[in-house]
């Protein structure tokens, strides 16, 4: 069989907009400055038959009830869906729906029919988020003066970084709110961002940094305070991780005895993760993974279906409009932008 689904992507205008390719954390799209972006696909079966030959494929590979899995792939610049193998895609009636990371995505329509040994199309119109943000690092706390001033991203002093336009304002807020966080976390008097060193990497989600080796005990014995400031997950389970281990700044050698990664939640939303590199025993520091997620899917029932929602639904975190949300919590005293 050869029934696949194709996705083409337009600008508000009309102009196609390409694909260039995909990279292990997404697509990126053929832009100016382009950036990793998270795909979030829905596709359900439209009539009863279709629903069922779904069901009914899925028993056969043992996946999870409600779970359908597809091998996503870039052709010509278009999103191309196939089944997992030729039997594992039907002919029938679909409804996809396709949301994308930092921007905002319409559709004419979200209905598909595929034939047997045949295809379709769904257009989706894509309009980027054009907010920008202004920093404003007067009176900015001392612990969280002291990461920027040691910390280099994308080859400019972090000072310099944050105040360029250059870089996607995402990123930049993406760094502030996580600096806000840590600095607050657990408590604004005893904060986590003591162990911090600086940091090394930024994406528009999550970002890289050197830590003390001490980090690692102090937050598994946080763990196991009665008040739960943070839970335990265990080996994280999303490949993206891994890439914390691939990024170390290390030596080869070096890099090659660290012992794998653990990642932890924080109570309350947005939820503070943390993936924290296991160190050599002879390394005094390590290296770390920070970022924030909507809930904590570790804390609660109501918790686990809203983040259960940002995966399905593809509604990632963005940091423009999480202002908002830190500015309620302590972690609002140390934020040092606006968005505009």
């Amino acid at each position: 069989m050869n029934e696949y689904i194709e996705v083409t992507f337009r600008k508000p205008s009309g102009a196609r907009l390409r694909v260039k390719r995909q990279v292990p954390g997404g697509i990126e799209f053929d832009e100016r400055d382009p950036i990793e972006r998270t795909v979030g696909l829905q596709l359900t079966g439209r009539g009863d038959a279709t629903k069922q030959r779904m069901r009914r494929i899925g028993q056969v590979k043992g996946w999870d009830p409600g779970q359908f899995k597809l091998n996503v792939s870039v052709e010509d610049g278009d999103l191309i869906l196939r089944g997992v193998d030729a039997d594992a895609l039907p002919e029938g009636l679909y409804s996809l729906k396709v949301q994308i990371e930092e921007a905002v995505c319409s559709q004419a329509t979200t209905s598909l029919t595929v034939d047997q040994d045949g295809h379709d199309t769904l257009t989706v119109t894509v309009a980027e988020d054009n907010r920008d943000i202004a920093v404003d690092l007067t009176g900015c706390d001392a612990d969280v003066e002291r990461i920027i001033e040691a910390s280099t991203i994308d080859g400019e002093d972090a000072a310099t970084w944050l105040e360029s336009e250059e870089w996607r304002p995402a990123r930049r807020a993406c760094l502030l709110n996580l600096m806000a966080s840590l600095r607050a976390k657990p408590m604004v008097s005893d904060a986590l961002i003591d162990q911090i060193h600086d940091t090394f990497m930024v994406f528009n989600d999550r970002a890289y940094m050197r830590v003390d080796r001490a980090l690692l005990g102090r937050v598994q014995n946080l763990v196991l305070d009665p008040k739960k400031p943070f839970y335990a997950e265990g080996k994280p389970t999303a490949k993206i991780h891994e890439r914390l281990l691939e990024q170390i700044p290390e030596p080869a050698d070096v890099k090659a005895r660290f012992q794998g990664l653990l990642s932890f939640r924080g109570e309350g939303r947005p939820s503070l993760q943390m993936v924290i590199a296991v160190p050599p025993t002879d390394l005094p520091h390590t290296y770390a993974e920070f970022d924030l997620d909507l809930a904590n899917p570790l804390q609660d029932l109501v918790g686990f279906v809203v983040h259960m929602g940002e995966l399905l639904g593809g509604e990632q975190t963005n940091h423009l409009d999480l202002r908002r949300t830190l500015a309620k919590t302590k972690a609002g005293d140390f934020l040092y932008y606006t968005v505009v």
